[in-house]
């Protein structure tokens, strides 16, 4: 009896009906471990990728600007006298036209104080850079005009006045001093 229980049970397990189930068994494991896999794949290229977009963020902010230390005003003779800040040296400009050139060499007078010396000496690269620009606009006519100078001049403090103005809340040029204008 025993033995044919056991043959009956071999013959089911190696007949057709048993390989196909058998089959079929081995397709869904693969099917639900194919899932699993997928799954943890695709999130894990999900938390990668949030990863680039912050690190892309961090990226475009760049590092930390140096925080901005103001000076506070001595207690001098006099802290309204004029207080002259050079641009540093000449500033050529080329005109347009036959090879001309102006050449300029200007200091900012203010009569502002310490803090509006110390903010134009801080901000000189910027508002070198601003001068720069504001004479590449200019034409050889305007720059070789009899009031040229005090046209120059009166452009620059507007320009100079209304960039620093925003953001330190001061107007601290009070003239341009031309110190060489030529145009070769």
């Amino acid at each position: 009896m025993v033995k044919k229980i056991l043959a009956a049970v071999i013959a089911a397990l190696t007949g057709p009906f048993a390989m196909a189930l058998g089959i079929s068994a081995l397709v869904i494991v693969g099917v639900v471990v194919g899932f699993f896999i997928s799954a943890n794949m695709e999130a894990s290229q999900l938390a990668r990728q949030q990863a680039q977009k912050a690190a892309a963020a961090e990226a475009l902010k760049g590092p930390e600007p140096p925080q901005r230390v103001v000076q506070e005003p001595s207690d001098g003779p006099n802290p309204f006298e004029p207080r002259y800040v050079s641009l540093g040296e000449e500033i050529m400009s080329p005109l347009p036209g036959k090879g001309r050139v102006l050449i300029i060499e200007i200091d900012l007078v203010t009569q502002r104080g310490e803090n509006a010396e110390y903010l134009l000496s801080s901000e000189r690269v910027p508002l070198r850079a601003l001068v720069m620009s504001i004479l590449s606009e200019l034409t050889v006519e305007q720059a070789t005009a009899a009031d040229a100078g005090q046209v120059i001049s009166a452009k620059l403090k507007q320009a100079i006045n209304a960039t620093l103005f925003p953001k330190n809340g001061i107007a601290p040029v009070e003239r341009i001093l031309i110190k060489k204008y030529f145009v070769q």
